[in-house]
């Protein structure tokens, strides 16, 4: 007889697992060249929509719901274009990364954990023991940065893709009810959060809020901050 009780913890935990693969995708793409497509989710309010179920999903509090729905509805409210919202993110996506005279802030790990007062001399980006290891773990996880790919491993966007990945893994072991197969993904995901993204991701996007000029990143930041203590501190 199937214990109607494990089969809805089951169940239960397949959906926060997917939640968390979502949540992870959207991060992902969050924190690449911002898209037409991306300019017009924060004005349709189908990006809203989608973090919004997560957040739920995840069970994040009344309070948090609320205040992300409050932030996203300025986005749907504006009156800009969505041409005119994707110049606007795309200036600011430079100015906090890529600004070739000085970012910001860092969105690769060697660089972001780099001090300058314990280390000498500056970091070398593809062959630093973050970006190296990173890499590591994604040829351990059965995945290759495709060559097309002409960066370190460990940018914020690409160790933001790999946990989509094992995220949406496990799911798919818990729904197979593959216990060997279950056990890989959470080690896998167990290891990349301790050797990585608990040396800087919570961080990073607290920085994301502090040192935007923009609205929408400042709203990204909260996002991921608050994502990653559920996934990290609370160890899901």
């Amino acid at each position: 007889m199937v214990n109607t009780q494990e089969v809805n913890t089951q169940e239960q935990e397949i959906r926060r697992s997917l939640a968390a693969s979502d949540m992870y995708q959207l991060l992902s793409m969050f924190f690449r060249l911002p898209t037409v497509e991306m300019a017009t989710a924060l004005l349709n309010g189908s990006l809203a929509e989608d973090v919004i179920a997560i957040y739920c999903e995840l069970n994040f509090s009344i309070e948090e719901i609320q205040h992300i729905k409050t932030k996203f509805t300025t986005f749907q409210n504006d009156e800009k274009t969505k041409e005119e919202l994707l110049t606007e993110i795309r200036q600011e996506y430079t100015r906090l990364f890529t600004n070739p005279k000085k970012p910001a802030m860092d969105i690769y790990e060697t660089l972001f954990c780099f001090n300058p007062e314990k280390n000498e001399g500056s970091p070398s980006l593809f062959i630093s023991p973050a970006a190296l290891d990173a890499e590591r773990c994604y040829k351990k996880a059965g995945l290759m940065m495709t060559k097309e790919v002409n960066e370190p491993g460990d940018h914020m966007s690409t160790e933001m893709e790999f946990m989509m990945y094992l995220y949406l893994e496990k799911a798919r072991a818990l729904q197979e009810n593959n216990q060997e197969k279950l056990d890989r993904r959470e080690a896998e995901i167990q290891e990349f959060s301790e050797v990585h993204l608990k040396k800087w991701a919570k961080q990073f996007f607290n920085h994301c809020i502090t040192l935007s000029n923009s609205e929408v990143y400042r709203t990204l930041g909260e996002i991921g901050s608050a994502f990653m203590r559920e996934m990290l501190v609370k160890n899901y």
